[in-house]
Order: structure tokens, then sequence, then C-alpha cells
């Protein structure tokens, strides 16, 4: 008997009310595992092209990973996936946490919603059983509120949930979506989607378990994973262990990793303040540890900043992401600001990377003359002005003033702003980038440009190479060592980085573990009881990719319409920093890449034999 996937998913209709559910047989769980590789499948097939993202056409799911709620180390995961209206690409987000595990507990492994709700709703399933309940009473409240009224109304406390804020409601194309308060599925402005369909929030809760092919080596596995883990600790897990993502915040910057005053500066020398942002200066204001689900790191902690200006009762731990968003990017040294910053998008349910940007953006317009004190609402945005970050962050959320020309994200704002505010828009087909630098690893310009979800700093495929901690995705994978300013030959490195990371995505893990030596074949094995190779690991790789790749060419999309910005080409090149005097050859790698995939490289169309090999070419071919 197959283990590890409950075998149904769960539909819903919003404009009707209906709720149905589907039997899935077990050879799609194989070729597209989980989270949002299932997703890819059923949407793909499913959904006609060029939807209106924001309109009730656009299918949204919430699925699980495959490995999620197994007890696989650090396998807690979940996608949410439909049309990003942000990009108008396939988009998707990943959440950790503990709704992954929960929503399987129920004894479904995704639920994928259609229509528009005639008022607001929420979705409940407690136990294969589900109903939509009215959430008239809650729109308008924010995160937290939300998540405190519906453990209420359904009496428990354990209930999973997973909401949007205002941000999501207005429909802000930066909107996320929210868990535990402070878990974010962030990107691709899914929350956008939600509120545009008045689904407020799914909230679940079950007692049905996973079952496991072979439980006994699943807890070999686990044993030895756990037990290497403990006794050879990476540097990263160290760091994770006690700071968070916090603790890489100043290392970075000091690598070139982060570059400050929205990309146009570089190394400590422009922003020596850092280490008040970082590391020690951040968790100092931490209450508690936690860990995700099934997690040995525990990165996740619960904040607080008790008194002064900045007073935040509760919030989750500030990512590096956060922090370099609204640290380095805006040359803002006050920590207790970011942390409130922080907390607004975690309450009004905003993308942290996306509103930083944003802001960074304001800041080099109101620079430049293009914004003024009188059009940012009497707002002075210089540099470092951590009074007028906050406030223009909450303005952001609430669509309140010059917020509301800022709230869909910088291509958006450019395109309202004129007057060549483009040039400061830091962006890849809309979607503001992660605060990794490609002047530092030019792989990660090529995931930028060419990941089906564009600007994503987690498919940096390999730049983790390029940045010389480790040559290979996987101990059984050879990839041959690469300098990090080659740019030939490293489409192949690319494609594997790739098409192994749709592994990790889809199973529900953690990607900072899957970096250490991570067996994902095995823990496939003992779980669904499959004969699951290296092999077939990256063929479903590929297929997820080329499957997510296929969306936006069957939207209209072609690979010239995605650009990196000049700033992180090195058009002009820095002049200071660890990356001055770099310019990247983004064309070369990116070509080679499609080569690599067997996409073509003017129209972005998968050749055939490649599709055949994929078993895509029914699918996709027309």
């Amino acid at each position: 008997m197959p283990g590890g996937f409950m075998g149904k998913v769960l539909w819903a209709d919003l404009s009707t009310g209906r709720l149905w559910e589907e039997n899935l047989p077990e050879h799609l769980y194989r070729a597209y595992i989980g989270g949002y590789g299932l997703a890819a499948r059923i949407i793909f097939e499913r959904q006609r092209p060029k939807v209106d993202a924001l309109g009730p056409e656009n299918i949204l799911a919430f699925a699980a990973g495959l490995l999620t709620g197994s007890g696989t180390p650090s396998a807690c995961r979940f996608a949410v996936a439909g049309k990003s209206p942000l990009t108008g690409t396939w988009g998707d987000a990943g959440c950790g946490g503990f709704f992954g595990p929960e929503l399987k507990a129920t004894g479904y492994d995704a639920a994928f919603f259609v229509g528009e709700a005639p008022r607001p709703a929420y979705l409940s399933i407690v136990d294969a059983k589900a109903s939509l309940r009215d959430a008239s009473h809650l729109w308008g409240r924010d995160v937290p509120a939300t998540e405190e009224a519906i453990q209420h109304e359904m009496g428990d406390e354990k209930v999973r949930i997973a909401s949007i804020g205002t941000a999501g409601e207005m429909r802000s194309l930066i909107a996320s979506i929210m868990h535990d308060e402070g878990r974010t599925a962030g990107r691709s402005g899914l929350g956008a989607v939600m509120g545009a369909k008045r689904l407020k929030a799914v909230a679940v809760r079950g007692n049905q378990p996973v079952s496991i092919a072979h439980p006994e080596r699943l807890q070999e596995l686990r044993a030895e994973f756990l037990k290497n883990f403990k006794e050879n600790p990476t540097p990263q897990a160290n760091t994770l262990t006690k700071y968070g993502t916090a603790g890489n915040t100043a290392n970075n910057l000091t690598l070139g990793a982060t570059a400050p005053k929205n990309w146009a500066l570089g190394g400590r020398e422009s922003f020596p303040e850092v280490d008040l942002i970082t590391g020690d200066n951040v968790i100092k204001y931490q209450l508690r540890k936690y860990a995700c689900a099934a997690c040995p790191i525990g990165c996740g902690g619960i904040m607080s900043v008790p008194e002064g200006e900045y007073q935040v009762p509760r919030v989750h731990k500030t990512e590096y992401e956060t922090l370099a968003g609204f640290g380095t990017l805006c040359l803002n040294s006050n920590v207790e600001s970011i942390i409130k910053a922080n907390d607004i998008c975690n309450r009004y349910g905003l993308d942290t990377i996306s509103a930083s940007s944003v802001v960074a953006f304001a800041l080099e317009c109101y620079e430049n003359g293009i914004l003024t004190k009188e059009n940012a609402d009497g707002l002075e945005l210089t540099w470092g002005n951590h009074k007028a970050i906050v406030a223009l962050t909450e303005k952001i959320a609430r669509r309140e003033g010059v917020g509301a020309l800022l709230a869909d994200g910088v291509k958006v704002a450019a395109d309202r702003l004129g007057k060549g505010a483009d040039r400061f828009a830091m962006h890849v087909h809309g979607q503001e980038v992660g605060y990794h630098d490609s002047r530092l690893c030019p792989s990660r310009g090529t995931a930028y440009v060419a990941d089906p979800t564009p600007g994503r700093h987690t498919a940096g495929g390999a730049a983790t190479a390029e940045f010389g901690r480790a040559t290979s995705p996987h101990p059984a994978i050879q990839l041959p060592k690469i300098e990090r300013y080659q740019y030939t030959g490293k489409g192949e490195i690319q494609a594997t980085w790739s098409n192994h990371k749709q592994i990790v995505e889809t199973t529900g893990l953690c990607l900072m573990p899957s970096n250490w030596n991570y067996p994902i074949e095995k823990f496939i094995s003992a779980v669904c009881g499959w004969d699951f190779t290296v092999e077939e690991m990256l063929l479903a790789g590929e297929r997820i990719q080329t499957l997510r790749h296929s969306f936006n060419v069957r939207e209209g999309l072609r690979p010239a319409d995605f650009k990196l910005p000049d700033r992180l080409i090195g058009k002009p090149p820095l002049t200071m920093g660890p990356t001055a005097g770099v310019t990247i050859d983004i064309d070369t790698l990116v070509k080679d890449y499609y080569e690599a995939m067997g996409w073509d490289v003017q129209t972005g169309v998968p050749a055939r034999e490649r599709l055949e090999k994929l078993g895509l070419s029914e699918l996709v071919s027309h």
C-alpha cells in the first residue's frame, strides 16, 4: 500500500458554494510529487489560457508537500499556487509552520478554489468534513484578529489557519497569505487572488494520520539524519539555530550579497551601521524560540518591543529578507523600526520583500524629485528616515494616500509616476527581486530571469555552487566545479540544481537542510513505498519545471519579456564593495540554461522530444 499522500483533493466553487472531492491516481503523485507540482498539473489541464488573475476563472490551490506530515525531518511545508496578478505568470508561494501537516490530517492533499464568493467566506475542513462559512464579520480584520476569531468560532485553538489581511482584501498586488500570524506565503501576490475571490481564510483541523509504506526504514533514515545534524552541524545550521536568518544580515552585506540604497551601493563601507540590525541586536528582542513542524533547526522566534515609539507586543522574528529590505536597502539602522515594519506587513498581509523594495523605490524617487513632500502626504522620504519608512509602510498596507500609488509594487508604481521612475524600479516582469545580488553570484540572475516565477531568490540554482557552499545539490549527483564569473558551460549545472530544487519544494522540505546532503529519494521511497531513484527524482523535477514554464509560454510570454534590471547586471558597475567593477553576462547564462532544459531560446517553447521524454507531449504540445 503506498504511503505519503491521502489520495484525494477538495474543490470549492465559491460562486455557487458547491464543495466536492476528487480522488487522484497514484501515478499523478509519482510524476508531480505534491505541493505546486501537483497544483501545476491540475491547473494547467483545467484552466484556459489568459484568464484574468483576479477573475473567477483563476484556480487557486493550497497543496501540501508529498512528505509533509510524514515525520520526515523538516518536511512541513505547503504551497499556494495560481496565476500571479503581480506578474501575469505562473505564481506560487511556499510556507512552513503547521498548516501543511494539518491540511493532510483532514484527509486531503490539497484544496482548489474557483469562482468568486458573493460575500466574504472562509473554508473550514475538519476531518474531511468541509464547509464554507460566512466571513463578512471578519472582513477588515487583521491577520491575528482573524485567526483568533476563527479559532473561537470553531471551538478549537489548535485549528490551523491561512488567511489574508486587509492588503489582500484590497487586492494589493504584493499581498501575501499568512499562517500562524507570521509564517508567510509571500511571493506572487496570491493574497490578492484570495481577496478577489472574497476568500478570507482556510481553516483546517484533522486527526487522520499519513500512512507510511516502510515505517522502520523511515525511522532509520530519520535517526541517521538527526544524528548527523547534531554531531556534524554546518556553520550555516549553527547560525540558523542561534539567530534564524537574521544572523545573515551583516555577513551578506560584507560578502556582497546585499546592496544598500536600492541596489546602488556595495560593501560594508556603504552601510557600516549594519551591525545594529543583525544577529544579537535582533534576538535581544526574542521572547522564545520555536520550530516548524518536524524541524530540528528551530530558526523561528517570537519577539516583542516592550517600549519606545515602535512598541510591538508580539511578532514573529524578523527574517533576513525583511532586515535587508527595510534596513540595508533603505540605509535604515533602527532595528526597532524594522521590527515594526515587519509587524505591519504581517498584520495586513504584505510580502516584506516587495513592500520594502517599493519603500526603497519611493525613497529614491524622492531623492530625485519624482516624489516630493507635497505628493507624499507630507513624509520626508529621505534615506534612513525610519519614521518615514514605518509610516509609508502602513500607508501602503492600508492603500492610503501615496500608499495607494505604491501598493501594487514597483513596476506599477513606476508606470503611474512616469518621469523616469522606472530607472529605480528593481523587478523582473513585475516582481521585486529577493535580496541576493546577481553581481556576486551570476547564476542568481539566471534564476531571477528564467524561473517561471520571476525574481525568486530561492530558485538560485548554481548560485549556491558559485558561492562555494556546495558543488552539488545531492551527494549522488556529480557536477564539475565552476568559477563564479564563468559564463559558458553552466546551463546543465543550473538545470540540475533547478530540477533538484523542484523536488525540495514539492515534497514540502525546507530549503535550508535540503542543502546538507539530504537523501530525498530515500525518504520518498520509505514513505511512499516506491523504488524512487535519483534519476527519477531529477526527471520529475524537470517535468514540474517544464510544466510551470509551459504555463507562461501558453500565456503568450517569451524569454525576451523577462529582463534583469541594469543595476543587478552591473550596468554601470559598482565602484565600491566586493562586486566593484563586475558586469555579468546574463544573456549567455540564460541562453545556456534554456538550451539545457530543451526550451527554444527565442520562443520558450519546449522541444517535442523533451516533452515526450517527460510525458508532457499530449498535455502541452498544443
